[in-house]
């Protein structure tokens, strides 16, 4: 069984997605915060970075990066088709666009939620933000235009569709990007439509 600890509308919510939509075992912890901030003592245990989404697999080892885990349980869950299998026509493009909305997307969110984070000035923390807003809009541009008429990025759902409709989600302004870019908003649609995905969402949602 995996084991995902969350906080609802986190980036866990697509790693819980991917694990329903591929009828894995799994059971999902909603961390709590102190009044500090701070998580409970039993999460630093197991991931001393308080990093959320953090998967515990299967064997018990640990693992953090919301893409990285989604790649694995592709990898553990083949039949469910979720991603093209190493060697497969599309497997490098599924990479690609993985590791993008990773590494471009979620960190321009980081930026636009949490601006404190990435800088020493405290009177700075608007114009990161404002900054952040530009370059996640900029980001979506190019996921749309390598989209196409869509909706799915691969030409079938994909772990890339799950994760790039949470992204979605969190856009600075989700009616303006979907007004912007309808293929995001048939991609996003078509995401949550999928049965076991649209449970995932909803229990995000309370």
């Amino acid at each position: 069984m995996y084991t995902l600890y969350a906080r609802n509308g986190a980036g866990s919510l697509a790693v819980e997605a991917l694990l329903a939509a591929c009828g894995a075992d799994y059971k999902v912890i909603v961390l709590n915060r102190k009044p500090d901030g701070s998580f409970e003592d039993f999460f630093l245990a197991i991931n001393p970075k308080a990093e959320v989404p953090t998967l515990v697999l299967p064997d018990g080892s640990v693992m953090t990066e919301s893409a990285a885990m989604m790649i694995h349980i592709c990898e553990q869950h083949p039949a469910a088709g979720l991603a093209p299998a190493p060697g497969a026509p599309g497997r490098a493009q599924f990479l690609r666009w993985q590791v993008y909305l990773a590494a471009a997307l979620y960190g321009s969110d980081l930026r636009l939620f949490y601006p404190h984070r990435y800088t020493t000035d405290a009177a700075g923390a608007e114009g990161v933000k404002a900054r952040a807003a530009e370059t996640m809009m900029h980001e979506f541009a190019i996921y749309a235009d390598a989209l196409g008429e869509g909706p799915f990025m691969l030409g079938r759902l994909s772990a890339v569709d799950i994760y790039a409709a949470m992204l979605c989600s969190w856009a600075p302004d989700v009616g303006e990007l979907f007004a912007t870019y309808p293929n995001l908003k048939r991609m996003y649609d078509a995401v949550v439509a999928h049965e076991a995905v649209q449970k995932a969402w909803v229990r995000n949602e309370t």
